[in-house]
């Protein structure tokens, strides 16, 4: 021990007493902190100034008419990105923006043709096309910026998708307003109409005895006058008011038939969005399965997206379940009913599945594991989900459509039947009308009119009871109620809300303000390394021999001159870390934290790095810098592991970086013990096996690459 303190005391008094030596090592102190500032600094927040990527928008949308109310989309989303400062709009003509976009001007452009509008009302129409806007990116220009360009594009068409459904959606339910509102207002003359038929209905019998009685000899025949003619108005005033009503009745009910058909597209697309959130959330519980084992808060993370994911899908899966409830109501039909069935079981699968998520969720929070297998039933869950909403989708067109416009055409049948046997009636009462006043001029003669009668009536009694029943069957369901309750609902309130049915509620687990801070764990522990290699490259790893002349052992001359390095590489890490907090301003939580791991964090890699050069020599060298350039590309600090190609991820587990970095962030958004312990506890295993590896093999290396040494002097490359 003697002699180690002895080569370090005589570094330090060299150092000091040299001022070009000084010069150096305090270069090498600084040049780290250097090259982590600067670049902690260009990132500091590169998605906040997003504003400076120009992108062209091409408006050539001339609109198109619905129920004669002009709609522009074209124009709205002009106006919307007018006011968005997320991206650099540039609002030009074709030309410009093609010439633009080549010449690098603009990174990428929009085109929004002149049929947009038409093509987006079409689903309106018989035959529905889909609308297409024209994205055109220079890639050539930026390896970044097309991504971030793409996600331009993506808000664009959310932000249409949602002008859409609220437009169209507002139409439509504007219709189903103003129906449910005349509707209501028609409804006390539905009801007196319906009295006057059920009256005139009970008065039949009547008007068939006395008819009986009289052709049996019974009565007389002024008797039996004097009967009908105290009868008949009301049958002639009752089929007369129920036409009338009967007519309007049908055109209303016409209205709601086609809003009715309308809802069917959404209803589908809701399935299929929800069939999606599934396939997403099958994505999201493989990942978080894959990463349990290494990374307990990146599985949190998933398994909060995959919460909220389903929180999505069963509010939109209630949603179907309310509109096909409505329209059961009116129809009582099988297939709509089974459908609700189906859906309701699906939404507690979702329920089973959201507990599942909870559950793992509550586990990490604890500080355990969740196990593999509750992850991967959280994933076999969605599949199950996701083919059983397959299956309705497969069969939405064949089955559920076809009974969804027949409970529309349903509604009319009522108007329709109602309106035909009236006109029956209306048909046989003038003739019962003119029998009764021939029955004046004779008895032989009133005899034969009356038979005629009696034949008559019976088509009478049929159509007026059976419009009396259904009039009865209306009442006893009480539909029509059912039919205003659901068409007089606010179009506005509901247009809003189905264009956007769910908000997204954020909850940020351990926040950090800005991604210049979120990249300071990369970026400095990139920096510790490349100081360590720095150091190796301008200060010899073999210290000079002792001035009294005496031999130095290997061991001696190792940790004699590491304990130089170690001084270095801890003013390193000091001057990185308190300018990132105290110059650059970087959020840490923990900032003492942030400073103490990273003096540990250049322990562990100056020794690693000192040790390859010790040991291995110039070989060495090469194996730190290889071992860099591993670890940019494998150790997950800019991009998840789980995006880098297979080889990386199996190398992750294997790289000082991956444990350094993630020690680095827990002081930086939140201190997990359990984490940093495990961290720190690897960092260790690096540490003492680069000592392990020094004290075995470095004589011995040594040895073989003297003569290799001497030999590579000789090509005259090298100096001697």
């Amino acid at each position: 021990m003697k002699n180690i303190f002895r080569i370090y005391k005589r570094d330090v008094k060299n150092v000091v007493s040299n001022w070009v030596a000084l010069v150096v090592v305090i270069g090498l102190m600084i040049l780290p902190a250097l090259y982590a500032w600067f670049n902690i600094k260009s990132s500091w927040d590169p998605y906040g100034n997003t504003r400076g990527i120009a992108v062209a928008l091409v408006n050539e949308d001339e609109g198109a008419e619905f129920r004669g109310k002009k709609i522009n989309v074209g124009e709205e989303l002009e106006k919307q990105l007018k006011s968005n400062k997320n991206i650099g709009w540039k609002f030009v003509d074709k030309k410009e923006a093609e010439k633009g976009v080549m010449y690098g001007k603009y990174y990428a452009s929009i085109n929004i043709p002149k049929d947009f509008s038409y093509k987006i009302l079409s689903i309106v129409r018989e035959k529905q096309q889909k609308p297409e806007l024209i994205y055109s990116v220079n890639e050539k220009t930026n390896a970044v910026a097309p991504k971030i360009t793409e996600k331009g594009v993506s808000s664009i068409q959310a932000q249409i998708g949602k002008t859409f459904v609220k437009t169209v959606n507002g139409i439509i339910f504007d219709l189903f307003n103003k129906f449910g509102i005349e509707l209501e207002k028609e409804k006390p003359q539905l009801t007196k109409v319906k009295d006057l038929i059920l009256e005139a209905d009970s008065k039949v019998p009547e008007i068939n005895k006395a008819i009986d009685e009289f052709y049996k000899g019974a009565i007389t025949l002024e008797d039996f006058i004097k009967r009908l003619e105290k009868d008949m108005p009301i049958l002639e005033e009752t089929i007369k008011k129920s036409s009338e009503v009967a007519k309007d009745g049908e055109e209303f009910l016409t209205k709601g038939k086609e809003g009715i058909k309308n809802l069917s597209p959404y209803i589908k697309q809701d399935l299929i969005m929800s069939k999606d959130i599934c396939d997403d959330v099958e994505i999201l519980a493989g990942y978080a399965v894959d990463s349990i084992s290494t990374n307990s808060v990146r599985t949190k993370e998933f398994l909060i997206k995959i919460n909220n994911k389903y929180a999505k899908a069963a509010s939109k899966i209630e949603n179907i379940n309310k509109v096909l409830e409505s329209l059961y109501n009116i129809s009582n039909n099988k297939v709509i009913y089974n459908m609700m069935n189906k859906l309701n079981t699906i939404k507690g699968r979702i329920n089973n599945q959201i507990n599942l998520v909870n559950s793992a969720i509550a586990a990490i929070d604890r500080g355990e594991k969740p196990s593999v297998d509750l992850l991967n039933n959280i994933k076999i869950g969605a599949s199950d989900i996701k083919k059983a909403l397959s299956y309705i989708i497969d069969n939405y067109d064949s089955e559920i459509i076809p009974n969804i416009n027949k409970t529309a055409d349903n509604l009319i049948v009522i108007a329709d039947n109602t309106l035909k046997l009236l006109q029956y009636a209306q048909r046989d009462l003038p003739i019962a009308q003119d029998l009764m006043g021939k029955a004046y001029k004779g008895t032989e003669k009133g005899i034969e009119d009356i038979k005629l009668l009696k034949e008559r009536m019976p088509g009478i009694e049929k159509s007026l009871h059976s419009l009396a029943e259904k009039l009865k069957k209306l009442d006893d369901d009480e539909s029509v109620n059912e039919i205003i309750k659901l068409l007089k609902n606010d179009a506005k309130k509901e247009s809003e809300f189905l264009a956007n049915p769910v908000d997204i509620k954020v909850n940020r687990v351990f926040p950090i303000p800005n991604y210049g801070s979120a990249m300071t764990p990369f970026f400095t522990t990139l920096s510790l390394w490349v100081g360590a290699l720095i150091m190796v490259s301008i200060i010899s790893v073999e210290p000079l021999v002792l001035e009294e002349g005496k031999k130095i052992k290997p061991y001696e001359a190792y940790f004699g001159r590491y304990l130089t390095f170690l001084t270095i590489g801890i003013f390193q890490a000091l001057i990185v870390t308190l300018g990132d907090i105290f110059i650059l301003k970087v959020y840490a939580v923990n900032k003492l934290l942030f400073v103490l791991y990273a003096l540990f964090i250049s322990m562990v890699f100056s020794m690693t790095v000192y040790t390859l050069v010790s040991v291995f020599g110039n070989i060495g060298k090469a194996l730190a810098v290889i071992l860099l350039v591993l670890q940019i590309s494998a150790s997950g600090g800019t991009f998840p592991i789980q995006v880098t190609p297979p080889f990386f991820q199996h190398l992750n587990p294997f790289l000082p970086f991956t444990y350094a970095i993630s020690g680095m962030r827990e002081a930086v958004g939140g201190v997990l013990w359990n984490l940093l312990y495990y961290d720190a506890g690897i960092l260790l295993i690096y540490f003492g096996v680069s000592i392990v590896v020094a004290l075995l093999l470095k004589k011995k290396i040594n040895a073989l690459n003297k003569g290799f040494v001497e030999k590579f002097k000789h090509s005259g490359l090298v100096g001697h």
